[in-house]
């Protein structure tokens, strides 16, 4: 599996140790976003915006409503390498990946036959 190394606030595209994973990473358009595996961890970034002066910016940032999460590995973890790779299910949406581990209601066999090709 692939590492990252987490020194700031964002994902910068030259510190993932994958060149797969950052020639996917580096096709996306500004604001874009995609589904990471941090850790094991589904987790939701956007691909930052161009500069002013119109040049891409070669980063990542985490989406809204994982801020918390990447912010506590980064205060945490800062300078260390983590595992990273794409999401294996980009399709589905990693919050309620994420959410759906905690309420084992969801995962039920009727539940998971009648909703997971949603």
């Amino acid at each position: 599996m692939a590492r990252v190394l987490i020194n700031d606030h964002t994902i910068w595209l030259k510190h993932i140790e994958s060149e797969r994973i950052a020639r996917r990473l580096t096709s996306l358009k500004p604001n874009a976003p995609v589904a990471l595996r941090i850790e094991g961890k589904p987790v939701l970034f956007r691909k930052m915006r161009d500069g002013a002066d119109g040049r891409p910016t070669p980063g990542l940032r985490p989406d809204e409503a994982f801020k918390d999460f990447w912010n506590a590995l980064y205060r945490e973890r800062r300078g260390e390498k983590v595992e990273i790779d794409l999401g294996e299910e980009s399709h589905r949406d990693p919050y309620l990946a994420a959410v759906s581990t905690l309420m084992s209601e969801w995962t039920s066999k009727a539940d998971c036959e009648a909703y997971d090709d949603l």
